[in-house]
Formats: structure tokens, C-alpha cells, sequence
């Protein structure tokens, strides 16, 4: 009986010893999808490339981004939060499609549906036309806008941050643009070259990777980068607009793979190529960790809820 029991208890340590890992203690064991809500060329896109060339290295692990644009950003969203939260599809997005377009349309995905890794960058928005505009300041062209010139400004889907910060600008000024809603910055910067646009308000690394000429910063005060750039606030219109970035994880990810994952996006926030190559397209690393960043997305959810209210944007 003796002999029985020794044997039993060894069969089970034998098992209990060989009995597999769990599957986030193993995580990751293939290549982790990352989308990215906007086209190829644009904001996104580069900081977001930039952005898993440093995961690899942070996690030891292969990351691969996939394009998924269209509706301001909202259709790769929508896919991404109906995937498998294993850990294996992942979010790169800018504020608009999580915290902005939830409020203007009814949309396959709410709130909580997105669990937030890591806040990435933080990065204020400029004015920008042609290098050859005949509009060399913001007080130029208002005043082709108040003598009935038509301006037309460009951006991406109605609701974007980019959009709502053109509204609120022609609003300070007393006047309005005709909005047309091209797509990200290479498609901006298209129309603008192009002739069919005159304006743009997107992040100011827009104005870096396709040379337009920036009119004003929207924000409190000059940034570096554009330090002969007006910001708004000194040219009297109280206006700081914001577009910053982050990673996100589908609602019902193991948290000890968001952790994983939060884990690695700090290592990658700090790894000197990313701080210079996303420096050099003049994107400011602003890393938020995992609390950090659920809270400020919290806030950011409902604070741009109110702004859209403040400048007459009719909510869903």
C-alpha cells in the first residue's frame, strides 16, 4: 500500500511538472497584428511603423502593422475591437476614433470596448498651406475669409480632431471654411499642392514630412521646431487643440498579456531610435503607462465630448 501511494504521489508531482504553460505565461508565441485605423503615408502610419520597429526589439517578439482606414478612422477600429482579445490583434490609433467619433455616430464598438497599453505621443496641431500661398500669416488669411474668399480647408473625417479644430478656429475668427474631407495628411498635402484645397489644421509633423508652410500653432504657446511660429494664444484666440497617440487591447485581453504588452511599450517609448526618428518628423514622445493612460483616456473621452458640444457639433 506504501509502495502504492509513493507511486501515485510520484505519478502526480511527474504530471503536475510537465502539465503545459498557461497561455500568457507563454505569450507571445507567433506575431502580434498591429492595426492601424489610417492609411499608408500619414501620421499614423509612419509614427505607428516607427512604433513596432522598437516593440520588436522591447519584447523580443514579432510585431506586424496592417492598414485599416476609412470613416475617420473608425472601420479599423471597429475591426480591431471585434477581434480576438488573445493578445494577437492590437490597436495603434490617434484621439479621434476612440474618443471623439463615439459621440457622433452609433458605431459597432462603445468605450470600454478598447482597453488602453500605453499613451505613446502628444503632439499640437499647425495651420498650413502651400509653400507658395500668398498667405503668410493667420491674419492673412482671415482676411481673404472675411472678404468672401472661399476657403477650403482639408482633413480627415467630419469629427476628427483636425476638423473640430478648423471649426473652432473660423468660429474665434467670426467666419467659415467649406470642409472637405479628404483623408490623412499625404492626402491633405495632395489637395493643398494640388490647388483644390487652401487649408489644412493637422499635426505639425504634417507640415515636416511634406514641406507646407505653417501659418500658427494651435496652442498656448511656441513650440520647438517652429519656434518663428505664432501660436494662437498669442495672436489672441484662446484655442489649444491636441492630437496624441496610443495602443490599445480588445476588451476581455487577459490583463497579465495587457501588462506584457504595457511592459514593452514602455521599453520602446524610451529606446533612443524611436525618441529620434519620431523626433525628427517633430512628434513628441509624451509616454503614459498603463494607469496613467486609462485615466487621461477617461478624461479625454468625456472632455471631448463637452468641446463638441461647446462649438455646436450635434451629437449622436
Amino acid at each position: 500500500m506504501k509502495l502504492l501511494a509513493k507511486t501515485i504521489l510520484g505519478l502526480s508531482a511527474g504530471l503536475m511538472l510537465a502539465a503545459p504553460q498557461s497561455a500568457s505565461a507563454a505569450y507571445p508565441e507567433k506575431p502580434i497584428k498591429v492595426i492601424i485605423n489610417y492609411g499608408a503615408g500619414g501620421n499614423s502610419d509612419t509614427s505607428g511603423r516607427i512604433l513596432i520597429e522598437a516593440l520588436k526589439k522591447a519584447m523580443g517578439a514579432e510585431f506586424f502593422p496592417v492598414n485599416i482606414p476609412g470613416a475617420g478612422g473608425t472601420v479599423g477600429t471597429a475591426q480591431f475591437a471585434a477581434s480576438k482579445p488573445d493578445g494577437y490583434t492590437i490597436l495603434y490609433t490617434p484621439i479621434a476614433p476612440v474618443t471623439v467619433q463615439p459621440h457622433l455616430r452609433k458605431l459597432t464598438y462603445k468605450k470600454d470596448d478598447v482597453v488602453p497599453i500605453c499613451g505613446l505621443t502628444q503632439n499640437q496641431l499647425a495651420v498650413m498651406v502651400a509653400p507658395d500661398s500668398p498667405y503668410d500669416s493667420l491674419e492673412d488669411l482671415m482676411k481673404a475669409a472675411k472678404a468672401g474668399t472661399s476657403i477650403v480647408a482639408v482633413g480627415p473625417a467630419p469629427g476628427s480632431i483636425p476638423h473640430i479644430a478648423q471649426a473652432a478656429l473660423a468660429n474665434a475668427y467670426g467666419v467659415k471654411f467649406k470642409y472637405v474631407p479628404v483623408g490623412n495628411a499625404a492626402k491633405q498635402t495632395k489637395a493643398i499642392l494640388g490647388g483644390q484645397a487652401t487649408v489644412s489644421t493637422d499635426m505639425t509633423s504634417t507640415a515636416t514630412l511634406f514641406g507646407l508652410k505653417s501659418l500658427a500653432i494651435i496652442a498656448d504657446q511656441r513650440i520647438d521646431g517652429f519656434k518663428d511660429v505664432p501660436a494662437t494664444k498669442e495672436l489672441g484666440i484662446d484655442l489649444a487643440v491636441k492630437i496624441w497617440f496610443g495602443t490599445f487591447a480588445p476588451k476581455g485581453t487577459p490583463p497579465e498579456i495587457v501588462d506584457k504588452l504595457a511592459e514593452a511599450c514602455e521599453k520602446a517609448a524610451a529606446d533612443p531610435d524611436l525618441r529620434e526618428k519620431l523626433g525628427k518628423l517633430n512628434f513628441v514622445v509624451r509616454y503614459r503607462n498603463r494607469a496613467e493612460f486609462t485615466k487621461f483616456y477617461e478624461e479625454e473621452y468625456e472632455g471631448n465630448k463637452a468641446l463638441l458640444n461647446l462649438i455646436g457639433i450635434e451629437l449622436k
